[in-house]
């Protein structure tokens, strides 16, 4: 029970200060890894920066906080369809439960492809890949550390 408590809370003290935040451009979902509820927010045309509150069940049960950034650096079209290409870095804390339970921080370089479109008079979304990798270090527990990748498709909705 201690533990549930304390996963809420840290949940609640992401979740707070960024859906109260000002300049959240986009809400949305990633799934993958991580899985979990994502913000966006926009910088200027070629920055923008993101927060993603994650959760993970199964053998290996984890609550993750993600903080990001990336710079577009290049775009392609497919079709009619514009893509841009993007290239950042992000920290995640990492809450891992069960056996292996612990706390770690990672460090990763990633790299995205977004496509941006309006959907009839509903608004105006964007879907992306996300993938990159880095290294995890172990702060307290039984967590070890050691390399960390991440891969989400995700879908924001702009606000």
């Amino acid at each position: 029970m201690k533990k549930l408590v304390i996963v809420l809370a840290l949940v609640a003290l992401v979740l707070v200060p960024v859906a109260a935040a000002k300049n959240v451009a986009a809400i949305g979902l990633e799934l993958g890894l991580p899985t979990g509820i994502t913000f966006d927010y926009k910088l200027d045309n070629k920055w923008d920066g993101y927060t993603t509150v994650a959760f993970g069940f199964g053998n290996v049960s984890y609550i993750d906080a993600v903080i990001g950034g990336q710079y577009k650096f290049s775009d392609f079209k497919i079709d009619k369809m514009q893509w841009d290409l993007n290239a950042g870095l992000q920290v995640g804390i990492n809450l891992w439960l069960g056996d292996n339970n612990g706390l770690g921080l990672a460090f990763r370089g990633t790299v995205s492809a977004s496509h941006d479109w309006t959907w009839k008079d509903v608004g105006d979304f964007t879907i992306y890949l996300r993938g990159g990798i880095g290294y995890a270090v172990a702060l307290s527990g039984n967590f070890t550390g050691g390399i960390s990748p991440c891969l989400a498709l995700g879908l924001v909705y702009h606000l």
